[in-house]
């Protein structure tokens, strides 16, 4: 037997499930932001360097967009900082990145209200912006980018509206640069596409990674690292944590008298038993044949001497219908030791040792009972 397929994580509308979808966001966002702190820095000299632009329209009214295009650049500096910032939180910094846009693009307007031409001939450099909020919002949601794009684009529709840019062709305006923001836009949503099918692909093979085939709990490999982080929680916030290390007794003379299938439904049947009693920071895991272990964080050696006995109870009622023709339950028990993690611990070897030394003594005195370090 082999426990069922995990639900695909991504719906029909291709977002994520639940949690997953806020994963997806921060994993995108910390691994494109170097790339999108790379392109904002390009950004100041090359709105500096169309200053060219100004002189080849208007070599008369040029000196004085001057100022105008070191505000623009200058409007770019938060971005560039906060971008690099290890606590900026994605929503954050995109009401930065379109409160950004929208006061370069008034700064671009000023600009071409200066030049004598710059109605006719400086449209053109709205698509920057286009090209310039393909790259910035890679990072970001889509649905943010269709939200910031959308209202950048629109704004010179609305200054003209207001009479403020006069001369200003917004049929020229939209012809040439709305087509080009719904091309921009399309493929950001290709990008984000593609980019949750490697996010959902690099999650399966974590999951793979650290999951045990048969039982879906986390396996060794994820039992261990875990754990060190619950030693580094409990020695900086002083608190109290525990392991358990379970024993079954007598898995072999299952495998030998009913057969492998009828050890694998055992194990499952374990690895359910600890679920449905793990609290919700437990981690229950399979370390190898027969062999869990679990990890009580918030829990003193007391508590895990009790949880643990709730445990061997439960398992003792156990009741595992095996395939194979056996029409007789199996019944099956379980040895427990039990160990506090402490601040001395330099690693969670230390605690497992201990634990390992008292799952001993519960062998040898019998079997079917927990022993504390």
């Amino acid at each position: 037997m082999t426990p069922p397929r995990a639900p695909d994580p991504m719906r029909q509308s291709g977002r994520f499930e639940g949690p997953q979808e806020s994963a997806y966001h921060d994993r995108k966002f910390d691994e494109l932001r170097g790339f999108a702190w790379r392109t904002w820095l390009m950004l100041p000299p090359l709105i500096l360097g169309l200053w060219a632009w100004d002189w080849v329209i208007d070599t008369q009214a040029a000196p004085r967009t001057l100022v105008l295009r070191i505000g623009m650049a200058a409007a770019m500096l938060p971005c560039i900082a906060a971008v690099k910032l290890p606590r900026v939180t994605p929503p954050a910094f995109t009401v930065m990145v379109y409160g950004t846009v929208l006061v370069a693009m008034m700064f671009w307007l000023a600009i071409l209200r200066r030049l004598e031409d710059g109605m006719i001939y400086g449209i053109g450099g709205s698509m920057y912006f286009v090209l310039g909020m393909l790259v910035i919002g890679l990072p970001l949601r889509f649905r943010d980018n269709v939200l910031g794009l959308s209202a950048a684009l629109l704004m010179p529709n609305l200054v003209a509206a207001a009479g403020w840019l006069p001369g200003f062709s917004l049929a020229k305006y939209n012809t040439l640069v709305l087509p080009a923001g719904a091309l921009s836009l399309y493929t950001m949503w290709a990008f984000d596409r593609l980019y949750r099918r490697l996010f959902s692909y690099q999650r399966g093979m974590e999951q793979l990674a650290g999951e045990d085939a048969l039982t879906g709990l986390p396996n060794r490999r994820q039992f261990m690292r875990a754990g060190e982080q619950m030693l580094e929680q409990m020695r900086r916030y002083d608190r109290s944590a525990s392991l358990l290390l379970i024993d079954l007794d007598h898995f072999k003379a299952v495998n030998d008298r009913y057969g492998h299938a009828a050890g694998d439904a055992v194990l499952q049947a374990v690895a359910n038993l600890l679920r449905e009693h793990q609290r919700a920071a437990d981690l229950p895991s399979r370390l190898g044949g027969e062999e869990f272990a679990m990890l009580l964080p918030e829990t003193d050696l007391a508590g895990s001497v009790a949880f643990a006995e709730r445990l061997r109870e439960a398992c003792e009622a156990l009741r595992v219908e095996v395939p194979g023709g056996v029409f007789k339950p199996v019944t099956l028990t379980m040895s427990v030791g039990a160990a506090q993690c402490v601040a001395e611990d330099k690693a969670l070897d230390d605690p497992l040792r201990r634990a390992d030394v008292a799952l001993y003594r519960a062998k040898h005195a019998g079997r079917n009972r927990v022993e504390r370090e």
